[in-house]
């Protein structure tokens, strides 16, 4: 390693107490640039019927529309299916000792790796019991679930239509596109392909079989990867490849004000292990320039809702420049800190930001 074992001087040491020699290959990761190629079909919901098939009817598939009825009842909104798929991308991403956040950036065994953190975080947030032979056991039927980037591009092996007709959970998402959805079909040789030269046997959905899916959520925003709808090449290169984590950070919420940004893209950022220390180090870098960030803590969201800003949720954080609301003033304010804050406009002068409550983040 460069040392032997009790020749440690104090000068061979960082701020962190970590030798230089290791601190060198734990230092910050600039990853290769994400490539336009290799990206999933763009698409933001299921496409219209190609053709005469349909969901089945409840009297049709009772089985199909019990497990469709209990997902329902665990999350109407799908809120919770969303966050289960996003929680999936940003682990393989595996940001904060990445610097990854784009799909092209990953190799390709952790490309075919996906569609398990998928099933695995899915049974994570509803506590679906193991199946007897699938993946799942949904109101007493047995469930496989089923991942693909590309909508429709699902891959069904023989064990799901070659002993009886199975059910599969098809989830599809795309971050390109910000959009995923949820759907059940029963898997039968009528909504397959024909076999091709695959060693595994594994098939996908014909046309029949596109228009034979029992929707859940046929489409819904899935909450955004920031560093990957980030349009400015320049503000891309601040954040993403600053040289330092704090200056990432702090960069991140100087340049995507009024932007949510989830807790993965400020860990990728700041690729180290306290990043919620990194954000509050941030509001102290840029309290001269009058940007304050909000987070999900009470009274925070309030703050920003008056704002007019997108509401900070679990996890989530949103910046802004504000500037003293004076009388007469049209825009909305909040108050912070015993006085009356609006929205900085581009002309209004750089003034200290009000000091924010407290919060655990």
């Amino acid at each position: 390693m460069g040392f032997a074992q009790g020749q440690l001087f104090e000068e061979d040491l960082g701020a962190d107490g970590l030798p230089y020699t290791l601190r060198a290959h734990r230092g910050r990761v600039l990853p290769a640039r994400p490539s336009p190629g290799g990206r999933p079909r763009p698409a933001t919901a299921p496409s219209p019927p190609r053709t005469d098939a349909r969901p089945p009817t409840y009297d049709e598939d009772s089985d199909l529309w019990a497990v469709r009825e209990a997902i329902k009842r665990m999350d109407p909104d799908g809120v919770r299916t969303g966050y289960a798929i996003r929680e999936a991308l940003d682990q393989i991403y595996d940001g904060q000792r990445t610097g990854r956040w784009d799909y092209t950036q990953l190799l390709k065994t952790e490309k075919t790796h996906v569609g398990t953190l998928v099933e695995i975080w899915l049974q994570r947030e509803f506590g679906f019991a193991d199946g007897h032979d699938l993946d799942y056991r949904i109101a007493d039927v047995d469930v496989d679930c089923k991942w693909s980037l590309n909508l429709y591009d699902w891959e069904i092996p023989q064990e799901m239509y070659s002993r009886g007709d199975k059910v599969a959970l098809v989830i599809w998402a795309n971050e390109y596109t910000a959009r995923w959805a949820s759907g059940l079909i029963r898997i039968s040789e009528d909504f397959l392909r024909p076999l091709g030269r695959q060693r595994d046997g594994k098939r996908r959905l014909n046309d029949r079989g596109r228009d034979r899916i029992l929707w859940i959520v046929p489409g819904a925003d899935l909450v955004k990867n920031t560093l990957l709808h980030i349009g400015d090449p320049r503000k891309l290169d601040l954040i993403a490849y600053a040289t330092r984590g704090q200056t990432a950070v702090t960069n991140l919420f100087r340049e995507m004000q009024g932007e949510l940004v989830n807790r993965a893209t400020v860990l990728t950022a700041a690729q180290q292990v306290d990043g919620a220390k990194r954000v509050r180090d941030a509001r102290k870098h840029l309290k001269p320039d009058g940007i304050v960030i909000f987070g999900h803590y009470a009274p925070h969201p309030r703050m920003a809702a008056e704002l007019g800003l997108p509401v900070p949720t679990l996890g989530r954080f949103v910046s802004a420049r504000l500037y003293p609301w004076h009388s007469g003033d049209e825009e909305s304010c909040t108050e912070i800190d015993g006085s009356l804050w609006r929205l900085a406009r581009l002309d209004d002068p750089s003034t200290d930001a009000p000091t924010l409550p407290s919060q655990g983040d």
